[in-house]
């Protein structure tokens, strides 16, 4: 018996190490940049953003997410971020440092930011495992863990927004990846002949803004099929009111491992603060405290051009 507990608590774990490569975050739809690189910069606005996230809370050896992510504007047109990643689940820590460029322009109404993003992670596990009497010996997967394992990583993205309301946006994870520090072992999947629309991230929604009452609705779908992870679609619902000194947000996720999660934000001359809450529709909801998701950032706006003007020699101020 304890040795089966131990096999699936350090399955559950493995798997969420895996997925983490590109990490799930239930508060996205309030920073698209953490999902999209082509959000970096969208907004001309410099941000920085500090998040923490718990999943299944109470479990042994839970997964614990930190990130650390900078966005900003240089120049009109370029925009560039970074972001540090640390993971733990179980007995495996997940490390990543992402880079971000985006492209900004307009096209009459419509605003549009292409981005990449390149990534350098080191996923590695305790080497105590390897003299744990219920671990198998000469387990390719685990003793890989264990020497550590690096990988570079490239996704693309894409976000476009009509007339401030409509807005669409796309990531492609996983775009370029490869193994840094040797060879793929033997049962890993090899990443260079698949598609490129293998794995994705689709947003799509409408941001309802009633000036008159103060408040915005926006509604939102996300379809997302990323690697180690079940296709997911999240229905999202937001609410901003108050000039978004109160933010609301219910996110609906169907399925035979579905979820709903339950966003609380608000917004202090330039922090933002939130909070959610993930509570799982499956029967493992039963063996779990659910998932606690924060975020705070800090938004101040790019700084003017100041434009100086010399007066002429014929200009009649000049003394």
């Amino acid at each position: 018996m304890k040795k089966i507990l131990f096999t699936l608590l350090f399955g559950i774990s493995a798997l969420a190490a895996f997925a983490q490569e590109q990490a799930i975050y239930s508060q996205y739809h309030a920073f698209p940049v953490l999902i999209n690189p082509g959000y970096t910069g969208f907004e001309n606005q410099h941000q920085f953003i500090a998040n923490y996230r718990s999943t299944w809370t109470t479990f042994p050896e839970k997964p614990s997410t930190y990130t650390l992510m900078y966005n900003g504007p240089v120049g009109d047109k370029l925009a560039l971020g970074g972001a540090l990643f640390s993971d733990n689940a179980g007995k495996v820590s997940t490390t990543k440092l992402q880079i971000n460029y985006a492209f900004r322009f307009q096209i009459k109404k419509v605003r549009i930011g292409l981005g990449l993003s390149t990534e350098f992670l080191n996923r590695k596990a305790d080497a105590a495992l390897l003299n744990d009497p219920l671990v198998e010996r000469n387990d390719d997967v685990l003793e890989s863990l264990v020497d550590g394992q690096q990988i570079f990583d490239a996704s693309l993205g894409g976000y476009a927004i009509h007339d401030d309301k409509l807005f669409v946006g796309l990531t492609l994870p996983n775009t370029i990846r490869t193994r840094l520090d040797e060879a793929p072992v033997a049962g890993e999947e090899e990443e260079t002949g698949k598609k490129l629309f293998e794995h994705y991230i689709f947003q799509m929604g409408y941001k309802f803004d009633n000036k008159d009452q103060n408040f915005k609705i926006i509604p939102s779908i996300t379809m997302r099929k990323i690697r180690d992870t079940p296709y997911q679609i999240d229905l999202n619902i937001q609410g901003r009111f108050l000039d978004e000194k109160l933010i609301a947000g219910l996110t609906f996720r169907p399925g035979n491992s579905g979820a709903a999660v339950c966003m609380l934000g608000t917004k202090v001359s330039q922090f933002q603060f939130f909070y959610s809450y993930d509570l799982s529709l499956s029967n493992f909801q039963r063996y779990t405290g659910g998932s606690h998701e924060l975020s705070m950032a800090y938004t101040f706006n790019r700084k003017a051009k100041v434009v100086s003007v010399t007066p002429s020699a014929s200009d009649p101020m000049k003394k």
